[in-house]
Parts: C-alpha cells; sequence; structure tokens
C-alpha cells in the first residue's frame, strides 16, 4: 500500500518549504524508513478536493481521535486489510484545516496529537514517525518495544 504524506502548507518543493533543515531531516527519514514497507511519498495538497485514497487528517479539534501507537498500528493494518491502495495522511497549514476543508475533504481518520498547537513541520515528523512505528508493531519488529 502506498503511504503518502500531504503538507498543506508546503509548495510544490517539499524541501524548500521547511524552514528547519534538522525538522526536514527527520521527516526524510521517517519517509524512507516507511519505504521500506511500501511505497512513500510527500506532496502538497490540495484542500478543495477528496483524494481517491484512504485519508488521516491531523487535527487539533474536539472531534479528533488520540491514538496510542499501538490503535494506531491496528488503524493502519484495517486499512492495509480493506485493500486500499493508497493512504494519505494530511498535515495542515500553520493555522490548520478550517471547518470547510475538513467538509471537503471528509477524511476516514481526524488524528490528534493531543491539545498542545506544535509547529506543522514538527507534526510532519510526529505523524512520519508514529506511521512508521505502527508498521514496526504490525511487522513485529523490535522499534516500537525498544523505546
Amino acid at each position: 500500500m502506498k503511504i503518502k504524506f500531504c503538507l498543506a502548507w508546503a509548495s510544490s518543493n517539499i524541501a524548500k518549504s521547511f524552514k528547519s533543515p534538522d525538522a526536514l531531516a527527520l521527516f526524510n527519514e521517517y519517509t524512507q524508513r516507511i519505504g521500506k514497507f511500501g511505497e512513500c511519498l510527500k506532496t502538497n495538497l490540495d484542500v478543495s478536493k477528496r483524494p481517491q485514497a484512504k485519508l488521516w487528517l491531523c487535527h487539533t479539534s474536539k472531534n479528533a481521535k488520540m491514538l496510542s501507537s499501538e490503535e494506531l498500528a491496528k488503524a493502519l493494518q484495517r486499512i492495509m486489510n480493506s485493500g486500499a491502495k493508497e493512504l494519505w495522511v494530511a498535515i495542515g497549514p500553520a493555522d490548520g484545516f478550517s471547518a470547510k476543508d475538513i467538509e471537503n475533504l471528509k477524511p476516514d481518520l481526524l488524528w490528534s496529537f493531543g491539545p498542545m498547537t506544535l509547529p506543522h513541520e514538527i507534526a510532519a515528523v510526529i505523524a512520519a514517525e508514529q506511521v512508521y512505528r505502527a508498521q514496526t508493531i504490525i511487522h513485529h519488529l523490535p522499534y516500537h518495544s525498544g523505546h
């Protein structure tokens, strides 16, 4: 299954969209690790179009779900078992997704990292690390249990 990280703040040049080279390096590290399990892409996001894929939207609203790493792995496994060909993980712009954006995108999961506010670059790193961690849980690799 292909996993695509969709960065709503980013231009078509993802690398230049990160202000912090360290955040970009970590994001790239985790997306490369995810690539060992299947194709992993990075792109910007057009919020006016609903993708023809499963969509997880990172958001801080009260309707968003906070998931443990194990719960996230189960959600990812369900998508993989469903036969879906793609999962898009969308990270919002600096001001987050609007209610209209959420309505247009109709995400399969509103995913929250908790009530704290994070810079979108750090949220992208956290999302990528957690998707990688979920893959290691699914594949019974020691990464999760060793942390």
